[in-house]
């Protein structure tokens, strides 16, 4: 069934089977959930800040010690979803990279493969930021991510310096 074939079927019912639907969707599901408290309350700043903790928390779970990347990658994937804006978006691209910073210096990752997903991260950022020009906004952010990249193995921090060199040194 298309969209098209839903609007029509949605456009039949009266409001309280409407709202009797919507409600059972936002009981079953956690991104209809998450959609409508934004919808209801759009306060952007407290969202920001509860999908900071998650992206953090891949990399500093609570529980264990192993990385839990795919819990940050997921909190971005559902993040974007909302739709916020382009500048929020940006922020939480540019916030992953910056705690996979902070944790490549404390817990300096052996492996080759820690480096290049940072890389391609700060590279998705300033695609992102480059795309929506934001790049100005966030470029004292960037600069400290390539800063406190120096010295990292696999000549990351070079393929940093490069990347953040072909967006702002044009």
């Amino acid at each position: 069934m298309g969209l098209r074939e839903v609007k029509k079927e949605l456009n039949e019912l009266d409001k309280e089977e409407l709202i009797f639907h919507i409600s059972e969707l936002y009981k079953k599901y956690k991104d209809v959930k998450t959609y409508f408290d934004f919808f209801a309350n759009p306060d952007e700043e407290k969202i920001i800040e509860d999908y900071k903790v998650r992206i953090h928390e891949g990399f500093y779970p609570a529980r264990g010690w192993r990385l839990k990347l795919g819990r940050s990658r997921k909190a971005i994937n559902e993040f974007k979803k909302l739709g916020i804006s382009a500048e929020a978006d940006a922020e939480i691209l540019l916030y992953f990279t910056e705690v996979a910073v902070m944790y490549g210096r404390e817990k300096r990752p052996r492996n080759e493969t820690y480096y290049t997903r940072l890389e391609n991260s700060f590279e998705k950022a300033l695609e992102y930021m480059a795309k929506h020009k934001l790049l100005d906004y966030f470029k004292p952010r960037c600069e400290n991510v390539v800063e406190r990249s120096q010295r990292f193995p696999w000549h990351c921090d070079a393929h940093m310096v490069s990347l953040f060199n072909r967006y702002f040194d044009k």
